[in-house]
């Protein structure tokens, strides 16, 4: 068991260390049609903009205080091919899945930060970069259930014709049941997107705003540092993430 859990740290860090350099593959393709209405590019934020924004899929209890530390591979499932139908209407993937790295720290002891990135790379045309705070402000006594807000931002740039920052607030409740941890969560999602001028209606350079109720539901399992975790998070659409990750 040692052994394993060596080398699984180490191909953890080399994946790291190569995302930095090489392309995280993606599977399925992103392209966003031409001509896209104000309507249009409202709902293009609302699919590609908050469907890549932030989402811990983890363990809701917090990683322990400063020494605490993890790191995580996760793939994130986001329906795209309604895009397709959109301006003059284009080949659109129904689906695209892409993996995320990540990195989370505690800095107080109920206090954790977290980072997950998809490094931009030409050959994707898709980079994300976001962050969120944790605050497990709540711990029962008799139950093993806690609450926590959750802050979180994301930048998402596609092939340099769409960026969007979100910005999100939510509630989590959580409850641990070893090896088990379920958690439920709602809140808020804003953002705001970036649309080239090849891709609008009057060849201008736009800028669309919009918000959106959010809810999630999670589960995790752990075997000592070990954990995959599962995640479903609703925006005007349904985006499903599956992760695997080691706490240290």
């Amino acid at each position: 068991m040692k052994f394993i859990s060596i080398n699984f740290k180490l191909g953890l860090g080399l994946l790291f260390l190569s995302s930095l350099i090489l392309p995280l593959p993606c599977f399925g393709s992103i392209t966003i049609p031409g001509d896209l209405t104000d309507g249009e590019q409202e709902l293009v934020l609302q699919i590609l903009g908050f469907g890549t924004s932030f989402r811990p899929v983890d363990n809701p209890y917090p990683l322990g205080g400063y020494s605490g530390l993890e790191l995580g591979l996760s793939f994130e499932n986001v329906p795209t091919g309604d895009v397709g139908y959109f301006g003059q209407k284009a080949a659109v993937d129904r689906n695209l899945l892409y993996p995320r790295l990540s990195v989370g720290k505690g800095i107080f002891q109920n206090i954790d930060l977290f980072f997950s990135f998809v490094p931009y790379n030409e050959s994707t045309g898709l980079g994300i970069y976001s962050g969120g705070l944790r605050w497990n402000f709540f711990q029962a006594t008799f139950v093993p259930a806690n609450f926590s807000l959750l802050v979180s931002a994301t930048n998402t740039d596609i092939n340099n014709l769409f960026i969007s920052q979100t910005e999100g607030v939510d509630l989590i409740s959580g409850v641990n049941v070893d090896p088990f941890s379920f958690y439920v969560g709602a809140g808020a999602l804003y953002g705001q997107a970036q649309f080239d001028t090849s891709i609008t209606y009057n060849g201008l350079p736009t800028n669309k705003i919009g918000q959106s109720f959010h809810t999630v539901i999670g589960a995790n399992f752990a075997i000592d540092q070990f954990f995959s975790a599962v995640e479903v998070d609703s925006y005007n659409t349904t985006i499903l993430s599956l992760k695997v990750g080691t706490r240290l």
